[in-house]
Order: C-alpha cells, then structure tokens, then sequence
C-alpha cells in the first residue's frame, strides 16, 4: 500500500467509528475507537511524537469512559507535552531554521500571544475558580498552561491543517470545561466531539507524508 492509500484508509477508519459512536449502538468505550484507530496508523504514518500524542489521547479518552475526570486530564496534558515537543522540533528545523524572525513574524507571534493571555485570562478568572478546590483545580490550570501552549507552537506551524487543528482542540477543551463547571451548554456533546475528532484527524493527517494539494499553507 502507497503512503496515499495507507492515510485515506486509516482516515475512512476513523470516521467511520467517529459516526458509528454517535448511533444508538452499545458498545463499551466506544469513544476510544476512532482515535485509537489513527494511533495504530501513525505507528507507520507519522513521527513518534505524533504517534506518542494519539497515544496518551486514546488512553485520556478511556478514563475519560471509565469516569475518572483526573486521569483522563492527566493523559491529554501528557499528549499535549508531545505534540508540544513535535511543533517546537519542527519550527526550529522547517519553518524557521535560520534561527532569524521577520518583522512580520514577529508581529504575529505578538499577535498570538496576546491572543492566549487573553484565553488565559478567561480560564482563570472564570473556569479555574470554578473547579473544585485542591488537586482537580490545581489540575486544571495546568492543563490550560499546557494545551495553550500547544496551541502557540501548532499557531507557528505555517501549516493551515496545524493551526486548524490546534484551534478546534482548544475549542472542545474549552466547552467541555465551561460544561464542566460553569453552566451547562446546550449541544454540548456535539461541540465538544466534533471538534476533538476533527482536531485530532487534522493533526494527524498533517504529520502524514501525504498532503492534500488544495489546501496552501498561510504565511506570516
């Protein structure tokens, strides 16, 4: 099987469990199957970062099944530190080997970090102190630290399926979070997990060697 097949395969895999998790079908934790699915293809698809985020992502999903809020958190904050690791590796070996920023860079970098402070701001004056006091609040701070900081490196990527990607799990964590302990949203499950699966195929399918031709990448 080409690169090509070997993507389009494992992407039709994982939609076709995305979809099968939404019907009135009862399976045990059969929200792990889609993304544990484009985890067994990035085993020989994508670089072992990628791979190692998947990993911790399918197993934060399985907690997440199992009810135990904590656990679950702890691995995605585990899958954010890698794919932390693949973005900051790339950006200093692809994207700006020369070690040299434009101006225009570093205008937009500027731009991003005012735009997560901002975020931050949000999280921490309204989703932080709303959480349960002791280790599930101290918890959930840190997590934001961390997947705002995935956020920044996918942001750098000068890749339109990286930022995308980044976005919309930053979006999920976030509904799912002011669910959480806020207010209830309405259509909650949908936000949350259409976002999360589209996210985590969008960061997958990128690290593949397949491209998709039509999709140029935004430059800064």
């Amino acid at each position: 099987m080409t690169t090509k097949t070997k993507t389009l395969t494992a992407t039709a895999v994982f939609f076709l469990l995305a979809v099968l998790f939404y019907l009135p079908v009862s399976i045990p934790h059969k929200l792990v199957f889609p993304v544990a699915s484009i985890f067994v293809a990035s085993l020989w698809l994508t670089p072992w970062q990628i791979c190692a985020a998947l990993f911790f992502s399918a197993l934060g999903d399985w907690f997440g099944t199992c009810g135990n809020f904590l656990a679950q958190m702890g691995s995605f904050a585990i899958g954010h530190v890698f794919y932390i690791w693949f973005f900051v590796k790339r950006y200093f070996t692809k994207v700006e080997h020369d070690g040299k920023l434009t101006a225009r860079a570093k205008g937009y970098l500027a731009m991003l970090v005012v735009c997560l402070v901002g975020l931050l701001f949000v999280v921490f004056t309204r989703v932080v102190p709303a959480a349960p006091a002791g280790v599930v609040r101290i918890g959930v701070g840190i997590y934001a630290v961390i997947i705002s900081t995935m956020l920044l490196t996918g942001m750098l990527q000068r890749s339109t399926l990286y930022a995308l990607g980044a976005v919309l799990f930053v979006f999920s964590d976030f509904i799912l979070a002011w669910n959480r302990f806020v207010e209830p949203i309405p259509h909650r499950d949908y936000l949350v997990l259409v976002s999360y699966f589209l996210a985590q195929w969008l960061l997958f399918v990128r690290s593949t060697p397949y491209r998709i031709a039509s999709l140029r990448p935004f430059r800064f």
